[in-house]
């Protein structure tokens, strides 16, 4: 990307709005900044962040969604961006920063390469010799993945700026390209097959639990390429954001506004029309009424035909949530010496019928200091979020005395789960869940963590951030290279480099 220019040229007539303050809208508003563009961001929320963003519950501020940081290591990707948009982002990274919880047993995921293959031996000693063979080939093609996805191509390729450096990269790792050209089109579960490893349960359930958190899929269907990183990423490097992964989307915003751009909370979009005889879009919300040169929807929310991927004949899941608070004194007491990682995936029992009947995969819990809307520490307390995978659909379909008894029984069972771990009932201080009701009400929409990483979604016909419409982008969860905070910030570096060379194109055109 280019340094910004002054004003006074094409790029400080050129005018964006960006439709929802999430990580991947944040990311493009600070490149198109950066680069002269008039930016106007416009959040439906009182906060920015969006799915890496935060509330205010019982006067205590809880994490909207995400809660670790990937890619925030020396020269990794999130960082990389970071750096181009000129912003210092602290963070500690987590050097054990998950413990899967199996039905029989439990996997630490550490950093220490050592440790890590001492602890897959230790876990699936049966299999252990193919169990490592098997991390080891996940592994080499997560390099290989990463190594394409630092050249900045972004799929689907249709115009020539999209593959970034690839031609370069392919150029200089023949052997790398050649071996992701072989998985293409494999499931995690085929590259199990190939070390005989598809029927092992227990390796079965670690992955499962690892990828629906991160790609929304199992093994029989999760793409392969997607999925290596996905698998790798905790152990590459994972990061605690200092005040939390909040600050992510707070310090984007400081970065926005530093650079003339314009950011709207409480501002919901009423209106988007496209105005054919002008080329620009006209937009109405609660706080702007104007006209664009192009949309950016991070939103997630359809405001029309083509404004967005959530109308798509396309499986999405919901999010069950616990959000709580707990004694820490009551804790420390109990757990004495022992050290808790910073998350949990826990495999639910067969003890917990509406857990299953209700949610899919693993119970995914987190642990941080509890802290007051200002930020600041609450002497005593420990914040627990706790979410697990929900079908859409079957929270409507409840009469209201249903929902509210499954709902806390989902809750009562959920915690259940977590005692089996760490002491939680009795040092409970305040718990209250919410389902996709709840998110529809808050947020507008009740899916979450876009599509399922398919062979289909990730590689044969992934989703780009073009829309079908004309200079409308979509970025975040819904669009290519997938879920997850890291994907996020990449679709909007996607977007932005896709709008330079959008708009400088059309007005070349219109000049003719």
């Amino acid at each position: 990307m280019r340094k910004a220019r002054s004003g006074g040229d094409f790029l400080s007539s050129k005018t964006v709005c960006i439709i929802g303050a999430g990580v991947g809208g944040l990311t493009s508003a600070a490149y198109l900044a950066k680069e002269g563009y008039k930016v106007t961001v416009l959040e439906k929320a009182t906060t920015v962040g969006g799915s890496a963003g935060w509330y205010i519950r019982k006067r205590r501020k809880f994490p909207t969604g995400a809660t670790i940081a990937f890619g925030l290591e020396e020269k990794g990707l999130l960082r990389t961006l970071l750096n181009e948009l000129d912003i210092d982002l602290p963070a500690e990274e987590l050097l054990h920063p998950m413990d899967v919880i199996l039905p029989e047993g439990k996997v630490s995921i550490v950093k220490n390469p050592a440790l890590w293959e001492h602890e897959l031996k230790e876990a699936f000693h049966p299999r252990s010799g193919d169990v490592v063979r098997f991390w080891a080939t996940l592994q080499q093609i997560s390099d290989d993945v990463l190594g394409v996805t630092e050249s900045r191509v972004s799929l689907p390729i249709r115009k020539r700026y999209d593959l970034g450096t690839l031609p370069r990269h392919a150029v200089r790792n023949p052997k790398s390209v050649a071996r992701l050209a072989r998985y293409a089109l494999y499931t995690v579960e085929d590259l199990m097959k190939k070390f005989h490893l598809e029927s092992y349960e227990p390796l079965r359930q670690l992955l499962d639990a690892q990828l629906l958190d991160a790609v929304q899929t199992d093994v029989s269907k999760a793409a392969l390429l997607p999925s290596s990183l996905a698998l790798t990423i905790y152990r590459r490097g994972s990061f605690f954001i200092e005040n939390g992964m909040g600050q992510l989307g707070k310090v984007l915003a400081n970065r926005i506004k530093d650079l003339g751009g314009e950011i709207l909370k409480v501002s919901p979009v009423d209106s988007l029309l496209y105005e054919e005889t002008r080329k620009q879009w006209s937009v109405t919300s609660r706080k702007c009424t104007s006209s664009f040169d192009a949309v950016i929807n991070n939103s997630g929310i359809s405001f029309g035909e083509g404004t967005s991927y959530e109308s798509e004949d396309e499986f999405s899941w919901g999010a069950f949530r616990v959000d709580a608070i707990l004694s820490a004194e009551g804790l420390s007491r109990q757990l004495k010496e022992r050290r808790l990682p910073f998350a949990y995936q826990i495999v639910p029992s067969l003890d917990s019928p509406s857990i299953r009947e209700t949610t899919h995969g693993p119970v995914y819990v987190t642990f941080n200091h509890a802290v007051n809307p200002k930020g600041e520490p609450v002497e005593g307390e420990v914040m627990m979020t706790v979410s697990l995978h929900t079908e859409l659909g079957i929270w409507s379909r409840y009469t209201e005395d249903e929902y509210k008894r499954i709902k806390e029984q989902v809750t009562k069972e959920t915690l259940s789960e977590i005692e089996r771990v760490i002491p939680v009932k009795e040092n409970l201080l305040f718990a209250e869940a919410g389902t996709p009701l709840t998110y529809e009400r808050y947020i507008g929409k009740r899916a979450v963590g876009g599509f399922p990483l398919t062979v289909r979604n990730a590689i044969t016909k992934p989703k780009s951030v073009r829309s079908s419409q004309p200079q409308l982008y979509i970025v975040g969860e819904q669009a290519f290279p997938g879920p997850g905070t890291l994907s996020s910030a990449l679709s909007g570096y996607y977007a932005a480099r896709s709008i330079m060379k959008d708009l400088k194109r059309l007005s070349k055109w219109k000049r003719y």
